[in-house]
């Protein structure tokens, strides 16, 4: 027989078409999803506004949610201005933020002589994702593996000038 045995060979690129197919439409749910997820973080709006009382000057953060579910244990994020980069949390003193209500913390502008710098806000959705919310960008950003009152969140200063959530993992801790 004169030419090529083509044999399995349609049979092997139809089955590689087939999988390239499955693992995009996989994809896609999954990206949808995820869209989903975030269309209903970015319903929980934040501004911010200085304020001054006896006690000093403030910067008050105020937090309303619009989305269909409530949101908990709503902080505030923070960083002291001397350069150490270390975030700082302040709860809120409701457990829940219900819908279509509002809560606001005061942080203060000043701390042990040192001026302060308010920089996002944290929460868990009704599904169990955590979420920070950039008060400059107002973009949230999903958190991964993060825990309320975790000292090791770190928000890193992206050449954008947008502030991301990075999860610093400390050895030290780990070994204790």
């Amino acid at each position: 027989m004169n030419g090529l045995d083509w044999g399995t060979v349609p049979a092997w690129f139809s089955a590689v078409l087939t999988s390239g197919s499955l693992l995009l439409g996989f994809y896609i749910l999954l990206r949808d999803r995820r869209k989903e997820e975030r269309k209903e973080a970015l319903k929980v709006v934040t501004w911010t506004e200085r304020g001054v009382d006896d006690e000093g000057s403030f910067i008050r953060i105020h937090v309303r949610n619009i989305a269909d579910r409530p949101i908990l244990y709503v902080n505030a994020l923070y960083s002291k201005g001397d350069g150490s980069g270390k975030i700082l949390s302040l709860p809120a003193t409701v457990p829940w933020v219900p819908k279509d209500e509002e809560i606001f913390m005061d942080v203060p502008r000043y701390e042990h002589g040192r001026r302060t710098l308010a920089l996002g806000l944290s929460f868990q959705d009704a599904d169990g994702f955590w979420w920070v919310k950039d008060i400059s960008s107002h973009d949230v950003y999903r958190q991964t593996r993060g825990r309320r009152g975790d000292p090791s969140l770190r928000l890193l200063l992206t050449s954008f000038g947008t502030y991301r959530l990075y999860r610093q993992r400390k050895r030290s801790l780990r070994r204790a």
